[in-house]
């Protein structure tokens, strides 16, 4: 069930670019259906995003979701703190504690687009709740433990081992509880792009952890993920900061022994696109240049990004 609401998602993200998603939602909701009159002239008038989402009662999700899609930060729009308190309460909620996966991913694709240094903060708790688990759910196993729980419940294994290890913690009875790996992932994902928007230094110090190059004591939920990862190296590449350029320039010389050609050229273009110096993937000569002092380039133009975005994929 979850997968095709995944694709269904990601399907109706790609669409937003165009224009169409939102009409489309329109058309083919039973709302529609039931009440034509009203939903026309919501598609020629939309609701206040604000308003849709502090309303009480609470409005359906695919309205709320269609809201978050449309919102501005309040206080940079014309709104009031006390707008900006309430809006922010309501993402945070979504973005962390609420049931739909769909909703978060829609909640944090809303918050990326704010200055508030408090939706920084609460994209951070939104990764690290992206499993959709609640206090005192059993915690899944890892795919380490699988053959310990295996060997617990067919009277084999290590007697020492079974006691005290995952099969006293996991709840063979309920199993596994929150989101399927897929969702956990797609979320984490999109939470690592939405920080690399906010161009913070936290964020960017967020991003090189789930990367792996914030210290070999320092560990996070979701590095082990190469698409986690990845999208970290890309958040880091928008992140307009000095310390996204550092983070990019131990990636690319971890990533130069094991040969991983995306992340190399993931980081290679974040440092391109950072620093404005058009130079090889050489971890040396980009360990040379953060040493000598990491300048950020101004904000490439639009024409700027489709020359680099050509290059990049013509290699």
């Amino acid at each position: 069930m979850f997968r095709p609401m995944l694709l269904a998602w990601l399907a109706s993200a790609s669409l937003i670019h165009v224009g169409c998603a939102g009409t489309w939602d329109t058309i083919s909701s039973r709302r529609f259906r039931q009440h034509p009159g009203p939903q026309i002239k919501r598609m020629i008038t939309p609701e206040d995003p604000i308003a849709v989402l502090l309303e009480d009662p609470l409005r359906d999700g695919d309205e709320r979701a269609a809201a978050m899609r449309r919102i501005k930060e309040p206080i940079r729009n014309g709104g009031t703190q006390e707008d900006q308190d309430a809006v922010l309460a309501v993402l945070e909620k979504a973005a962390v504690t609420d049931a739909s996966p769909v909703m978060r991913m829609e909640a944090i694709g809303a918050l990326s687009r704010f200055e508030d240094m408090r939706a920084m903060s609460v994209l951070m708790s939104a990764y690290q709740n992206a499993h959709g688990r609640k206090p005192g759910d059993p915690i899944p196993p890892k795919p380490n433990d699988l053959g310990v729980i295996q060997a617990g419940l067919h009277g084999g294994g290590n007697p020492a081992t079974r006691r005290g290890g995952p099969v006293e913690t996991f709840d063979m009875k309920q199993g596994p509880t929150g989101y399927p790996p897929e969702w956990v992932s797609a979320i984490r994902c999109r939470v690592a792009d939405s920080l690399g928007k906010t161009n913070r230094p936290e964020a960017a110090k967020f991003l090189a952890t789930i990367a792996g190059v914030a210290g070999a004591d320092v560990a996070i939920d979701g590095n082990e993920d190469r698409d986690v990862r990845l999208a970290a190296v890309r958040g880091l590449g928008k992140c307009r900061q000095p310390e996204a350029v550092v983070a990019l320039a131990e990636v690319l010389q971890a990533e130069s022994t094991k040969k991983d050609t995306a992340m190399i050229g993931r980081s290679h273009q974040g440092l391109v696109h950072l620093t404005g110096k058009k130079l090889p993937a050489d971890p040396a000569t980009w360990k040379e240049v953060v040493q000598a002092g990491v300048v950020i380039a101004p904000e490439p133009t639009w024409f700027d990004v489709a020359i680099e975005t050509a290059m990049f994929w013509e290699k």
